[in-house]
Order: structure tokens, then C-alpha cells, then sequence
């Protein structure tokens, strides 16, 4: 295992401890703040479209000042952001709070990742990335449970004191990246722009990004199916903690151990990926993994009690762990090294994209129509994102055509 494997574990684990204190009680505190149902997923909604504003140009920020600069200023964006939500008593102060995080997020999103596969393939570490990948979010889900646990009583104790928490721990973050985080050699050499002219290198990073992104196939449809499985999913993320406490009438107590199985039930199928695609194949292993976590979530949306939808939640997410390291590794084998934090943050935009847009309907649906309307749609549209892993497959296919063919071209002569 190289240093900077080992290190982006520590720092890819503690960044997502900061996040996960919150996880218990995020949108039972919303509500405690007087927001109703669709107003809490607004809240979210503003955060993943200040990321998709942002989240490309802050990767081209990352290409060109540098990845540990970027990640080191997105954890202390993180924590000033998470002490203002401990003070916050409207809609509108939770939407500065939010609006800061989202900033936050997007100078890590593209970042970390791309600082980790730089510097694993400078330390001579040539294997695909999928299983380091499921090794990073196998470990960040443990420690994730530490987190959501402590939360969960920590909001049962006094709701704000789970933000002073998320601020300590995205604090010691940014101390641990000073000391950690390296730039690759190669990296280190590429003449950087000056401040003055940042504006137009980013600029002009950001559209060779999209450029690069739109004319490659494989890319393109890895974020078109990354922005769809968004816009299922991630009102989930907000509404279940409300109806897991309509069922049971539990406090942020209740929603730390289920937040902390969750975990488990990811951990499970990160374990269960290098298996699996070994015998089926990427396509395969991402197609019924779509079509579970859609069927899971469905059942859970018709179910009136608590045992189908807890079963469904944790089901899904167990799909979620299987399918997400394979993704992040046939993502970074179409990128080139020099616009590998940009280019991800491209995939990281589709993922806010559509997060936003589901949060606005599906929250509509939520508040107006009822919340196992709202599940039943987010399953629905989890299970049609299949399709795009069948279409991905084929465009992979042609591609390995296509090289196969030019390399069967015998050079010509002089």
C-alpha cells in the first residue's frame, strides 16, 4: 500500500466523520426550525445548485493551484459553515449555511480523488482503482457510524451541539492535509498561472472539461446516469428520517442507529463488489444494482409499517456500496492526469443537477401528495436508470472495437 493510499483514507474517512454527525437529526433540525416538508429539501435543493454553479470551476481551481490547497480550504469552508447552521433559527439563515457548504464541497469533490490517483500512479501503483475505491468507502462507512452514533445522542442531548461537533472535525481535517497531502512530482513541475490570470486559466480548464466530457461516449453517459440516480435518490436523504419518526416516534437517537446500519449495509456491498464483477461484469453488476436499490424503495414507499421500510432503506443502500466504487473507477480511466480533478467535478455537477431537481419535485410530491407517493417515484426512477447502464455497456463495447481496430493497422511505410 502506497503513502498516499494510506493517506487518503485517513483524510477521505475523517472529511466524511464531519459530515456524518449531522446525519441524524439534519432534517428533523430543519423542521425543528419551523420549515415544512417541502422547505427542507429547498434547503438541500440550494446546496447540490450552488455545487452544480460551482463544482467545475472549483476543479479547475484544483488542477491548477493545487489539490491539497483546494481540499484544505473546502474543509475549513466546511466548518464555518456548519457553526453558522448552529446558530441558525429561519429558512433563510439555513440557506446561508448551506450555500457556504456547498462552496466547501466542491473544492473537495474533485480534488481529493484526483490528488489520490496521481499520487498512487507516481508511487508506481498501476492496478485499476475499483477496489481501492470500495476500500475507501468500506472504511469511511465505519467510521461513519462512529460519527452518526455520537450525533444521534448528541442531538437527543441538545440538537445544535451535532454542527459544533462537524465543525471540530472538518478543523482537524484541514490540519491532517497540511501535514499529509502531497503533490505528485509531475504535478508539482507543471507551470501554474499567475493569480492575476487564474480567472481565465480556470475558464478556459472548465471548457476543455465539458468539451472533454461531451465528446467521449463513456463519460458523457457516466454522468447522464449519475445525474438520474440523483434525482431519485437524494430526497430520500431528507425524507426518511421523517417518516422513520412518524412510524415509531423515536428522537435523533433512533435515526444514529439506523444511520449507523445504513453504513453497515454500504460496507456490505463494497465488500461483495470485487466478487461480483469479477464473475458479471461492470454493466451487469450497475444494472441490477439499479434495478434493486428501485424495487427496494418501492416496497418500502407502499409499506405502512416499520419493519418493510427500515428492511427497504437498508437494502438499497447495500446496492449503493456495491455500485458507487465501480463508477469512480471507470471514471478515472477515460480522464488524462492534468484535468482529472475538473473532469470529475464534471460527474460531481450531474450528481447536484439532479439531486436539485429531484429534491424540488419529489419534495413537492412529499408535501402535497404524501411521502409514499414520493418514495414510490424515487424508486421508479431509480429502476429506469438501468437502462443507461445497458446503453453504457454497448459504448464501452465499441470503444474496445475501436482501439482494437487501430491497433490492427499495420503502420505505414516510409
Amino acid at each position: 500500500m502506497t503513502r498516499t493510499e494510506r493517506s487518503y483514507y485517513l483524510l477521505f474517512g475523517f472529511y466524511c466523520v464531519g459530515w456524518s454527525v449531522t446525519t441524524p437529526m439534519y432534517a428533523l433540525f430543519l423542521l425543528s426550525r419551523g420549515l415544512d416538508l417541502l422547505e427542507i429539501n429547498l434547503v438541500l435543493a440550494t446546496y447540490l445548485i450552488t455545487a452544480f454553479v460551482f463544482e467545475v470551476p472549483t476543479g479547475a481551481i484544483a488542477d491548477l493551484a493545487g489539490r491539497r490547497l483546494s481540499f484544505v480550504l473546502s474543509c475549513g469552508l466546511r466548518a464555518g459553515a456548519f457553526a453558522l447552521y448552529a446558530f441558525a433559527h429561519s429558512f433563510g439563515d439555513c440557506l446561508v449555511a448551506e450555500f457556504i457548504d456547498a462552496v466547501g464541497t466542491t473544492l473537495a469533490s474533485g480534488a481529493l480523488d484526483a490528488w489520490a490517483i496521481d499520487g498512487m500512479r507516481a508511487e508506481g501503483n498501476t492496478r485499476a482503482a475499483d477496489r481501492f475505491f470500495a476500500r475507501a468507502q468500506m472504511l469511511s462507512r465505519a467510521l461513519m457510524i462512529g460519527g452518526a452514533l455520537a450525533g444521534g445522542y448528541l442531538s437527543q442531548h441538545r440538537i445544535e451541539l451535532a454542527w459544533f461537533a462537524g465543525t471540530a472535525v472538518f478543523s482537524s481535517t484541514a490540519v491532517a492535509a497540511l501535514i499529509l497531502m502531497r503533490e505528485p512530482q509531475r504535478a508539482a513541475r507543471r507551470p501554474r498561472p499567475a493569480w492575476s490570470g487564474m480567472h481565465r486559466s480556470v475558464s478556459r480548464t472548465t471548457h476543455e472539461a465539458l468539451t472533454t466530457v461531451r465528446d467521449h461516449p463513456i463519460l458523457l453517459l457516466l454522468c447522464l446516469v449519475t445525474l438520474t440516480a440523483s434525482f431519485g435518490i437524494m430526497p430520500i436523504h431528507m425524507l426518511w428520517q421523517p417518516r422513520l419518526k412518524a412510524l415509531t416516534g423515536e428522537g435523533t437517537w433512533f435515526m444514529g442507529w439506523v444511520w449507523a446500519f445504513l453504513s453497515i449495509a454500504s460496507i456490505i456491498g463494497s465488500a461483495l463488489m470485487p466478487r461480483l464483477l469479477g464473475r458479471y461484469g461492470r454493466a451487469t453488476v450497475l444494472t441490477v444494482a439499479s434495478l434493486w436499490r428501485g424495487v427496494m424503495l418501492m416496497i418500502a414507499g407502499m409499506a405502512s409499517s416499520i419493519h418493510p421500510v427500515l428492511a427497504g432503506l437498508l437494502l438499497q443502500e447495500m446496492a449503493f456500496g456495491l455500485s458507487e466504487p465501480v463508477l469512480q473507477a471507470w471514471m478515472n480511466e477515460h480522464i488524462e492526469a492534468e484535468r482529472r480533478a475538473t473532469v470529475l467535478s464534471v460527474r460531481a455537477m450531474s450528481f447536484t443537477l439532479g439531486g436539485g431537481a429531484g429534491l424540488v419535485c419529489i419534495g413537492w410530491i412529499a408535501r402535497d401528495i404524501g411521502m409514499s407517493a414520493a418514495w414510490v417515484t424515487s424508486g421508479t426512477v431509480l429502476a429506469l436508470t438501468a437502462v443507461g447502464y445497458v446503453l453504457l455497456a454497448r459504448a464501452d463495447d465499441r470503444l474496445v472495437d475501436e482501439n482494437l481496430a487501430v491497433k490492427a493497422v499495420p503502420p505505414a511505410l516510409p
